[in-house]
């Protein structure tokens, strides 16, 4: 649990939540949170007043705008509090300025460029993000491919959180390394990510695009040029109505963003440049926009991106690329006049309404009056007041819009509903209102009962009028009280009110969106959604969450979290997650079976499987799989409970609690023919069948997230031969499993910690093997008494066999032979690449396994990364392949003599291989450490 709560969010919620009968316009999908006034039973008399105020309830209809599009979209989730948090709300009232930068992964965003626009000059931002990174590889844990993206959408947000911006994604998901476009469009349906890029283009109608790429071979990365590419196509085609025509039928509208510039990390190259100065000491905020950037950068942990936080003179640089050259090189929005009067005069051709222009103009005079009464030290009563009066006459002014023609209407309605979400949430916080809603369990299943608590604290000067404060539940759910409602709170006071909430027993499970539907297998693009609304974020909103309407028509909202107290740490939270009711799943859910040549299990005819079954205490849980012919199946229990497991197949019981799990020993044919088998598991409790497993991403710097996880075990037979009585050591890298590959070839391994290489006796093993990037992760490593102790090491017999390292691993002379790696790196990302032996009677190519052409089939994502490009003499290269189309690469694979040991180095992809079960790979493993043997 975590002991740093992030704070409440005080947002304008979706229309939905309000309960009230106002229809969203024509075609416009309502969005991840639909309407949805939750059925409330109370059992205490409606009605009557609270701490002795009278009750004053708020005008109806509510206001329009609150069920404009705009005042659904995304809005900033900042971290920051109190007059800093006001101040940079203040910051954004007047102009209303729109950017959207696009690039292709999580960390390609230019974080300076965010914080100086988002949070020093108030304007909207957002970056679309082509993918979450699944392709990378991951500096912190041993998570890939989806569980991945998880962390690194998260990191996003978390870094957005600092800068101010929001986040979207499309469609598309990272499959590793591309050389080029054409490569990458090979994967993503070109027509398909333009369209995501499209749409979010006409939802968030920005003024201003920023491509981080150019679109062409400079970009380097396949991703980063069709990044490039279709930002500059979605530029042109968001103000086609002729194309994405689905898009404009579900209620989206044609836009053409005013300009569109390139941003540029390194010397530009490119004429009328605009260049943002963000070295400038921010005094609302103690640090410059640039060093908020920098700390941004270091939430993409995952990627070891930490970065300093430098004082001084900092610049970034754009280039406008259309409609045409930039006119001041220090404004970025150069003849876009986006204050609403100068938005309505423009939409109108010259001739709107007089009344409306009025409004409009009496606003931006309220707003500029909220500036300058900001005084936090005198207290902020006064501010309050003008944004109160502002968010009135933007409701006036929304209304008077209708008149305009209807295209016209609609735009500029839309920029009026973006501003009162802003003006409402400056509101908000000038008043010192704060929503807290808590949950008395940490997690809940359909079916089950959870009791919330809403606590409306008004922390202002003045009396705050309560219109209502309530749950905002899905459809199906219901509520229950016996708490009079809320009419008003006394300053300083805290409303409460407790609600116990039931959830059906089709309740939806806390599963990303886009993930609960499994990609395609020949796909590299997500399912997206039924409902629009969802598309493009970062995830759902909470499934459980409490509402407050409150002084001139404004929403506060609050997702629910459990809250403990632990006497060392304090307060932790974290939110209320809803978890299947009963789900199985299996760890692992690949499983190898080595065999002899003779298709006899090298390991035992019995081997052990762990069946994960989560379970809320319904009642007895029923375990079931179906087996291959010839197979069979014991139970063995793991621990005692109190809601038994029961086995159909198996010869007993096993019983486990909450998080159970069942050891399940295979029992094997004598002989087993080479091939995969599915294991397919099944669980039920009273209530329901079970639900698919599932993993919790989960890090202290990151909300905690589901993973879906396989219903099945795969298992994959296939010969080996392993060598006998080696010992082995390993030295962890970045949260690759190498042991377990190790063990299930039926072999000891000890884990070692790098600092542990000084006081080790390393004689006690044959080989030490390394993790990936371990001498990034342990710098212990590279230190001079490592270094000579693993020398000796070697020279004395034993086997040093180091996994792929970044570029500092050669650089800094890390290897104890040298070697030498190209920028950008040397490898190969077409697991298919053929692939030739130099010398087919090395050691390492012949010894037990005499490797061949067909244990490089069935690669995964790529066969290597970060290959050696030149070595020394004495270093035999074992390996060549390439992609198509490019030189031939030998630096994969290399073997010394060193003394009388082996030294290896090799960038080939083993920490992706192995957990997929490639047969290849684990005989290439089983050689490798062969070498100890020797």
């Amino acid at each position: 649990m975590r002991a740093n709560r992030f704070p409440v969010i005080l947002s304008l919620a979706l229309a939905g939540a309000l309960g009230c009968a106002t229809a969203a316009p024509s075609g416009e999908s309502r969005g991840p949170t639909a309407p949805r006034r939750p059925p409330v039973r109370e059992s205490a008399p409606a009605g009557g007043s609270h701490h002795g105020l009278a009750d004053t309830t708020l005008p109806e209809p509510l206001p329009a705008a609150l069920f404009d599009p705009a005042a659904r979209l995304p809005a900033p989730e900042l971290e920051y509090r109190g007059a800093i948090a006001l101040g940079l709300a203040l910051r954004r009232l007047g102009p209303t300025h729109r950017v959207l930068m696009i690039g292709a992964h999580p960390d390609d965003e230019n974080t300076a460029i965010l914080a100086e626009l988002a949070l020093g000059r108030g304007a909207d931002v957002a970056y679309l993000s082509l993918t979450r990174g699944e392709g990378g590889q991951n500096l912190i844990g041993g998570e890939l491919e989806e569980a991945l993206g998880l962390i690194r959408t998260e990191e996003l947000l978390a870094a957005r959180r600092l800068d101010g911006a929001v986040q979207f994604f499309s469609r598309a998901y990272d499959f590793g390394f591309s050389r080029s476009a054409d490569e990458t469009f090979r994967h993503w349906p070109r027509d398909s990510v333009l369209a995501d890029v499209v749409a979010v283009i006409r939802r968030w109608r920005p003024d201003v695009v920023i491509s981080q790429f150019t679109g062409t071979a400079r970009d380097g990365h396949g991703h980063h040029q069709a990044a490039g590419i279709l930002a500059r196509e979605a530029y042109v085609a968001a103000a086609d109505p002729s194309r994405f025509r689905g898009q404009l039928e579900a209620g989206l509208a044609p836009h053409q963003p005013t300009r569109f510039y390139q941003s540029w990390y390194r010397t530009p190259d490119a004429d009328s440049l605009v260049v943002l100065e963000t070295g400038w000491l921010d005094p609302l905020l103690g640090r410059s926009r640039y060093q908020i950037a920098m700390a941004s950068r270091s939430r993409h942990r995952s990627q070891d991106m930490g970065r300093a936080e430098s004082a001084g003179p900092q610049s970034s640089t754009l280039s406008a690329v259309a409609p045409g050259p930039a006119l001041d090189p220090s404004d970025i929005f150069e003849s876009i006049d986006a204050t609403l009067a100068a938005r309505a005069r423009a939409m109108a051709e010259g001739d709107a309404p007089g009344p409306l222009v009025e409004l409009l103009e009496r606003y931006e005079r309220q707003a500029t009056a909220a500036r300058e009464t900001f005084r936090p030290a005198l207290g902020t009563a006064a501010t309050a007041e003008s944004l109160l009066d502002a968010v009135s006459t933007l409701d006036s002014a929304y209304t008077v819009a209708g008149a305009l023609p209807p295209d016209a209407a609609r735009v500029l309605r839309f920029h009026i509903a973006a501003e009162r979400a802003d003006a409402s949430r400056a509101a908000l916080l000038a008043l010192g209102v704060v929503l807290d809603v808590t949950a008395d369990r940490a997690s809940v299943s359909p079916g089950d009962t959870v009791t919330l608590e809403l606590a409306l604290w008004n922390g202002g000067t003045t009396n705050l009028r309560v219109a209502r404060l309530e749950p905002d539940l899905p459809d199906g759910w219901w509520a229950e009280t016996g708490d009079a409602p809320v009419r008003s709170v006394r300053a300083g006071h805290v409303a409460r009110r407790s609600f116990r909430i039931h959830l059906p027993l089709d309740a939806p499970v806390d599963v990303p969106y886009f993930l609960e539907q499994p990609r395609p297998a020949d796909s590299d693009l997500y399912v997206w959604p039924d409902d629009p609304g969802l598309r493009a974020r970062p995830f759902q909103p909470p499934l459980l969450r409490g509402t407050a309407l409150v002084a001139a028509a404004l929403l506060v909202e609050d997702a629910a979290e459990y809250v403990e107290v632990d006497p060392a740490q304090g307060e932790l939270r974290e939110p209320l997650l809803v978890l299947p009711g009963v789900s199985i799943d299996a760890e692992p859910d690949v499983v190898v079976l080595p065999l002899d040549a003779g298709g006899r299990p090298l390991v035992r005819p019995r081997f052990e499987q762990s069946l994960r079954v989560n379970s809320r205490a319904r009642g007895p849980v029923r375990v079931s799989w179906r087996l291959p012919p010839g197979w069979d199946a014991i139970t063995i229990p793991e621990s005692a409970a109190s809601a038994p497991i029961e086995s159909e197949t198996a010869h007993g019981l096993a019983h486990a609690v909450g998080d159970g799990r069942v050891m399940v020993e295979l029992d094997l044919p004598e002989r087993v023919t080479p091939g995969d088998y599915r294991l397919r598991l099944g669980a039920r409790d009273a209530l329901a069948d079970a639900a698919p497993g599932y993993a919790l991403v989960d890090y202290p710097h990151i909300r905690p997230r589901l993973v879906p996880e396989p219903g099945d075990v795969l298992v994959r037979a296939f010969p080996v031969a392993v060598p006998t009585g080696v010992r082995i050591a390993y030295l962890p890298g970045s949260g690759d499993d190498v042991p377990a590959a190790i063990a299930a070839l039926g072999l000891a391994v000890d884990t070692l910690a790098a600092a542990a290489i000084a006081s080790t006796d390393l004689s006690a093993f044959d080989v030490i093997l390394t993790g990936a990037r371990a001498y990034e992760v342990s710098p212990e490593l590279a230190s001079a008494a490592a270094r000579a102790r693993l020398e000796s090491f070697v020279r004395g017999g034993g086997a040093l066999i180091v996994q792929y390292n970044k570029y500092e691993f050669a650089d800094d002379g890390m290897a104890l032979l040298p070697l030498r790696m190209s920028r950008p790196h040397d490898r190969v990302t077409d697991e298919t690449a053929p692939v030739r032996l130099l010398d087919p009677s090395h050691p390492l190519l012949s010894r037990p396994n005499r490797i061949g052409a067909a244990d490089f089939e069935g690669w995964v994502q790529e066969r290597g990364l970060y290959f050696a490009h030149t070595w020394d003499d004495a270093y035999t290269p074992l390996l060549e392949m390439a992609d198509p189309g490019e030189a031939p690469l030998r630096g994969s694979l290399l073997a010394a003599r060193m003394g009388r040991g082996w030294y290896v180095y090799t960038g080939l992809a083993l920490f992706r291989q192995l957990p997929e079960g490639v047969p290849g790979a684990y005989r290439l493993l089983a050689n490798l450490l062969a070498l100890g043997a020797d």
